[in-house]
């Protein structure tokens, strides 16, 4: 047990030594962060007889790089029209069944108001919201 105190004591009484002394120390931290990107959102349904729906969006990126939002959904019929309005910016959902809703440019921590109309459906639309990082 002595042995291990003699230890702990040069240890140290040679920082309560240096502390005494007028030079400074210094010394360099550095920290890589990793990128982490989510959104929670439930899939939003507009069945065919009605013609809107609404729900919200919780977004979070801590990417400088910014990132897209797209709606995924089934492809649509020749007379079937669906638009959403993602924070405020409408776009009309491409007849595809994936379209771009939003672009952010830098991170982004947000719960974001979806609004959904169609016009036309003869079955029902279920669309997923999902991100990707620039």
């Amino acid at each position: 047990m002595f042995r291990y105190l003699a230890i702990i004591a040069a240890v140290a009484v040679p920082s309560a030594v240096h502390a005494a002394t007028d030079a400074s120390a210094g010394f360099r931290i550095s920290l890589e962060i990793p990128e982490v990107c989510e959104i929670e959102a439930s899939a939003i349904t507009v069945d065919a007889g009605g013609t809107s729906a609404s729900g919200s969006v919780f977004e979070m990126c801590n990417s400088g790089r910014g990132f897209r939002i797209m709606a995924s959904h089934r492809a649509l019929g020749d007379n079937e029209q669906a638009q959403i309005s993602y924070g405020g910016q409408v776009h009309q959902l491409d007849s595809s069944g994936l379209s771009d809703v939003a672009l952010r440019n830098g991170p982004s921590v947000a719960t974001v108001p979806v609004m959904i109309s169609t016009n036309g459906l003869v079955q029902n639309l279920t669309i997923s919201l999902g991100l990707a990082i620039i």
